[in-house]
């Protein structure tokens, strides 16, 4: 097991010494610089998942109209900067946690 933890001791340390996750740590810095960015980049976050997620009746005139919503608020080159390296962030989560549940062969 102590293997296992100092494993993922390294990978934390190179995550967060990685390229993507300083440009997604500078991002952050400058969206708390305007006030209540961060809360609107949350919401638009939170309404991006809910309508990903949601029941697929209506999708696209739902997407069209989130699309229009938001057109100006993705504009703002603060909002898709950040944006664009939350989404690296998570591909590479993701593509971690797909390597490793695609190794360990559990019944889940």
């Amino acid at each position: 097991m102590d293997t296992i933890k100092d494993k993922v001791e390294e990978l934390v340390s190179a995550i967060r010494e990685s390229a993507e996750y300083q440009n997604f740590q500078e991002a952050e810095r400058e969206v708390q610089k305007v006030p209540g960015l961060a809360e609107k980049i949350r919401e638009y976050c939170w309404k991006n998942y809910e309508l990903q997620s949601g029941d697929t009746e209506d999708l696209y005139e739902r997407l069209e109209e989130f699309s229009a919503q938001y057109k100006e608020f993705r504009r703002n080159p603060v909002v898709a900067q950040y944006l664009e390296y939350e989404l690296r962030m998570c591909r590479i989560l993701q593509e971690i946690n797909a390597r490793i549940t695609g190794v360990v062969d559990l019944m889940i």
